[in-house]
């Protein structure tokens, strides 16, 4: 077979298809990763709009939600991550049975650890907590989510 059998006028239209429906499906693939990361889709559950409050009046509102609570190590351990919680999070907000307050799993802490040791490498450089293995959420478990309580707006009609 040569090659020129295959550099037809109709093969080289499928595979120019092909490469924008690939391209097309990365971007959208993408924007969708992106915007499930930030904190207007995570306090899009009823559960989540308390802890979303309290962390747009925090000093890391800059951040999105990903940017604490999933890995950062490598994209598939993220997507892995992202989609366990994920599901968990769906399960647990259909079935309304989420506590007032929300509390880390082992893993779910070892990884908010982990992200605040990479944003405060320098800040903890000389301390013990450069060693790793400490718990940062153990002394500033309220400094995010908790420290300052928003009280809800009640309506009086």
């Amino acid at each position: 077979m040569e090659l020129k059998n295959y550099l037809d006028k109709k093969s080289l239209t499928l595979i120019l298809l092909g490469m924008v429906a690939a391209f097309a499906g990365l971007a959208v693939a993408g924007g969708g990763m992106a915007y499930a990361d930030n904190a207007a889709f995570c306090s899009s559950c009823h559960s989540m709009q308390r802890v979303a409050a309290t962390w747009q009046v925090s000093n890391h509102r800059q951040f999105t939600c990903g940017d604490c609570h999933l890995p950062h190590d490598n994209i598939v351990h993220k997507m892995y991550v992202k989609s366990q919680t994920g599901m968990h999070d769906t399960y647990h907000e259909f079935l309304r049975d989420y506590p007032d307050t929300i509390k880390l799993t082992a893993n779910a802490r070892a990884i908010v650890d982990s992200n605040c040791l990479r944003c405060h490498a320098y800040t903890v450089g000389n301390t013990p907590l450069a060693a790793g293995g400490q718990q940062c959420t153990k002394c500033h478990r309220g400094m995010i989510h908790n420290q300052i309580v928003v009280k809800e707006e009640v309506r009086v009609e």
